[in-house]
Protein backbone atom coordinates (compact mmCIF):
# COMPACT_ATOMS: atom_id res chain seq x y z
CA UNK A 1 0.00 0.00 0.00
CA UNK A 2 0.95 3.62 -0.55
CA UNK A 3 2.28 5.61 1.97
CA UNK A 4 1.84 8.81 0.30
CA UNK A 5 0.01 10.53 -2.49
CA UNK A 6 0.88 12.91 -5.77
CA UNK A 7 -0.98 14.22 -8.21
CA UNK A 8 0.31 13.79 -11.23
CA UNK A 9 1.32 18.13 -11.49
CA UNK A 10 3.07 17.57 -8.26
CA UNK A 11 4.95 14.29 -9.71
CA UNK A 12 6.02 15.98 -12.72
CA UNK A 13 7.26 19.30 -10.47
CA UNK A 14 9.38 16.66 -7.89
CA UNK A 15 10.93 14.56 -10.96
CA UNK A 16 11.74 18.53 -12.98
CA UNK A 17 13.52 19.57 -9.66
CA UNK A 18 14.86 16.00 -9.42
CA UNK A 19 16.46 16.49 -12.90
CA UNK A 20 17.65 19.94 -12.26
CA UNK A 21 19.85 18.64 -9.08
CA UNK A 22 20.97 16.19 -11.33
CA UNK A 23 22.20 19.18 -13.56
CA UNK A 24 23.61 20.99 -10.28
CA UNK A 25 25.21 17.86 -8.98
CA UNK A 26 27.02 16.66 -12.47
CA UNK A 27 28.88 20.11 -12.42
CA UNK A 28 29.91 20.27 -9.08
CA UNK A 29 31.66 16.83 -9.36
CA UNK A 30 33.00 18.93 -12.50
CA UNK A 31 34.31 21.02 -9.90
CA UNK A 32 35.86 18.84 -7.66
CA UNK A 33 37.71 17.48 -10.67
CA UNK A 34 39.06 20.54 -11.80
CA UNK A 35 40.06 21.19 -8.33
CA UNK A 36 41.73 18.22 -7.88
CA UNK A 37 43.99 19.80 -10.36
CA UNK A 38 45.59 22.31 -8.96
CA UNK A 39 47.77 19.88 -6.75
CA UNK A 40 47.54 19.49 -2.80
CA UNK A 41 44.21 18.77 -1.55
CA UNK A 42 45.09 19.31 1.93
CA UNK A 43 45.14 23.01 1.66
CA UNK A 44 43.19 23.36 -1.48
CA UNK A 45 40.00 25.47 -0.35
CA UNK A 46 38.20 25.57 -3.62
CA UNK A 47 38.56 21.54 -3.57
CA UNK A 48 36.81 21.46 -0.19
CA UNK A 49 34.27 23.82 -1.34
CA UNK A 50 33.43 21.78 -4.04
CA UNK A 51 33.57 18.36 -2.40
CA UNK A 52 30.76 20.39 0.31
CA UNK A 53 29.01 21.07 -2.32
CA UNK A 54 28.75 17.41 -4.03
CA UNK A 55 28.10 16.34 -0.78
CA UNK A 56 24.83 18.17 -0.11
CA UNK A 57 23.63 18.18 -3.58
CA UNK A 58 23.89 14.19 -3.05
CA UNK A 59 21.91 14.19 0.38
CA UNK A 60 19.37 16.48 -1.40
CA UNK A 61 19.39 14.22 -4.34
CA UNK A 62 18.83 10.95 -1.77
CA UNK A 63 16.04 13.04 -0.35
CA UNK A 64 14.00 13.64 -3.48
CA UNK A 65 14.13 10.20 -4.90
CA UNK A 66 13.31 8.82 -1.17
CA UNK A 67 10.62 10.50 -1.08
CA UNK A 68 8.63 8.95 -4.42
CA UNK A 69 9.36 5.36 -2.61
CA UNK A 70 6.20 4.13 -2.05
CA UNK A 71 4.40 7.38 -3.73
CA UNK A 72 1.05 6.92 -5.50
CA UNK A 73 -0.17 9.29 -8.46
CA UNK A 74 -3.74 9.78 -8.46
CA UNK A 75 -5.31 10.66 -11.55
CA UNK A 76 -8.27 13.31 -10.46
CA UNK A 77 -9.98 11.71 -13.69
CA UNK A 78 -10.30 8.26 -12.63
CA UNK A 79 -12.12 9.93 -9.49
CA UNK A 80 -16.24 10.31 -8.98
CA UNK A 81 -16.55 13.80 -10.15
CA UNK A 82 -19.03 14.59 -7.72
CA UNK A 83 -16.86 13.86 -4.50
CA UNK A 84 -14.14 15.83 -3.45
CA UNK A 85 -10.57 13.87 -3.33
CA UNK A 86 -7.00 14.52 -4.15
CA UNK A 87 -6.40 16.22 -7.55
CA UNK A 88 -9.98 17.97 -7.19
CA UNK A 89 -10.49 21.79 -7.49
CA UNK A 90 -13.28 23.26 -4.84
CA UNK A 91 -14.89 26.61 -4.56
CA UNK A 92 -16.50 27.10 -0.73
CA UNK A 93 -18.40 29.99 -0.09
CA UNK A 94 -17.47 31.02 4.42
CA UNK A 95 -21.23 30.90 5.60
CA UNK A 96 -20.28 33.72 7.77
CA UNK A 97 -19.27 36.15 5.33
CA UNK A 98 -20.15 34.93 2.11
CA UNK A 99 -16.37 35.31 0.54
CA UNK A 100 -15.82 32.25 -1.68
CA UNK A 101 -12.21 30.59 -2.34
CA UNK A 102 -11.08 27.71 -4.31
CA UNK A 103 -8.78 25.38 -3.54
CA UNK A 104 -6.73 22.89 -4.83
CA UNK A 105 -6.91 19.69 -3.20
CA UNK A 106 -3.42 17.25 -3.30
CA UNK A 107 -0.99 15.18 -2.19
CA UNK A 108 1.06 15.45 0.62
CA UNK A 109 4.25 16.01 -1.20
CA UNK A 110 5.23 19.64 -2.71
CA UNK A 111 2.52 21.80 -2.05
CA UNK A 112 2.03 25.11 -4.08
CA UNK A 113 0.19 27.32 -1.51
CA UNK A 114 0.73 30.23 -4.07
CA UNK A 115 -1.29 28.61 -6.39
CA UNK A 116 -3.81 27.05 -3.90
CA UNK A 117 -2.70 23.51 -3.58
CA UNK A 118 -3.62 22.47 -0.28
CA UNK A 119 -2.08 19.12 0.92
CA UNK A 120 -5.11 16.46 1.79
CA UNK A 121 -3.46 15.90 5.41
CA UNK A 122 -4.64 19.94 6.35
CA UNK A 123 -7.56 20.13 8.50
CA UNK A 124 -9.10 21.71 5.72
CA UNK A 125 -8.57 19.30 3.06
CA UNK A 126 -9.52 16.70 5.52
CA UNK A 127 -12.29 17.77 6.50
CA UNK A 128 -13.20 18.19 2.70
CA UNK A 129 -12.33 14.72 1.88
CA UNK A 130 -15.39 12.94 0.45
CA UNK A 131 -18.12 15.55 0.39
CA UNK A 132 -20.32 16.84 -2.91
CA UNK A 133 -21.31 19.95 -4.02
CA UNK A 134 -24.55 21.73 -2.18
CA UNK A 135 -22.94 20.23 1.49
CA UNK A 136 -22.24 22.72 4.32
CA UNK A 137 -19.50 21.13 6.34
CA UNK A 138 -17.50 22.71 9.81
CA UNK A 139 -14.14 22.15 9.45
CA UNK A 140 -11.43 22.66 11.87
CA UNK A 141 -9.20 25.12 11.04
CA UNK A 142 -6.05 26.84 12.95
CA UNK A 143 -8.05 29.81 14.12
CA UNK A 144 -11.16 27.46 15.07
CA UNK A 145 -13.82 25.90 12.96
CA UNK A 146 -14.90 27.26 10.11
CA UNK A 147 -18.41 26.12 8.38
CA UNK A 148 -18.26 26.22 4.23
CA UNK A 149 -20.43 25.09 1.68
CA UNK A 150 -19.06 23.51 -0.76
CA UNK A 151 -20.42 25.37 -4.12
CA UNK A 152 -18.22 23.24 -6.80
CA UNK A 153 -15.96 20.45 -7.47
CA UNK A 154 -13.61 20.18 -10.61
CA UNK A 155 -10.44 18.09 -11.66
CA UNK A 156 -7.18 19.27 -11.18
CA UNK A 157 -3.52 18.15 -12.27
Amino acid sequence: MASNYMTKGQYDRHREQIRALEDRLSEARHKVGEAAKHGDLSENAEYDAAREEVEFLTGRYQELEGALVGMQIIDSRRTDPALITIGKSVTLRDTATGAESTYHVVGGGWVDAASGEISYRAPLAAGLIGRRAGETVTVPVPEGLRTVEVVSIGTYD
